[in-house]
């Protein structure tokens, strides 16, 4: 029940247009589910496929009906926060992961949903499909930093 991808990158676009038309703030995700290889590998493409879709719900519950939230492919997905400012990332992450294991126990699900979130802050002139780019970027420095939590084990 999430925008696909050109249905986000339309949508995506023109609520960023709004936002610089009215000089709102705004914040970009590009988020990567955690171990969804290693899911599909144990449990089978169909628990995989339940992962995606309850990962789905997990952000469409966390963002505001006012934000844009799509399916970008595979595990991977895209969200335009609409005047969000990017101090408020860290908690937006903290929601999600409260509401990953909330949802990974009501769907009986054999692990915990785990996503990386990355952001970058709206800027003037800014133009999604670029915007997503360096929020990926920002993604990669998150997933890093969950590794070095996993591996030093303050995960």
């Amino acid at each position: 029940q999430i925008l696909n991808r050109r249905g986000f990158i339309e949508q995506g676009q023109a609520a960023l247009d709004l936002m610089q038309e009215t000089d709102k703030s705004g914040v970009v995700f590009f988020a990567d589910m955690d171990g969804l290889k290693k899911i599909n590998d144990t449990y089978g493409h169909e628990v995989g496929d339940l992962a995606i879709k309850t990962q789905a719900q997990v952000l469409k519950s966390v963002f505001r009906s006012a934000d844009v939230v799509g399916r970008l492919s595979g595990d991977e997905f895209g969200i335009v926060a609409v005047g969000m400012k990017l101090n408020h990332v860290e908690s937006v992450r903290l929601k999600v992961d409260m509401m990953n294991e909330k949802m990974s126990k009501e769907n009986n699900l054999p692990f915990k949903l785990s996503i990386s979130l990355g952001a970058v802050d709206l800027q003037k002139s800014s133009v999604l499909k670029k915007l997503l780019s360096a929020a990926d970027q920002s993604l990669y420095q998150e997933k890093r930093k969950k590794r070095h939590a996993r591996l030093s084990g303050n995960s």
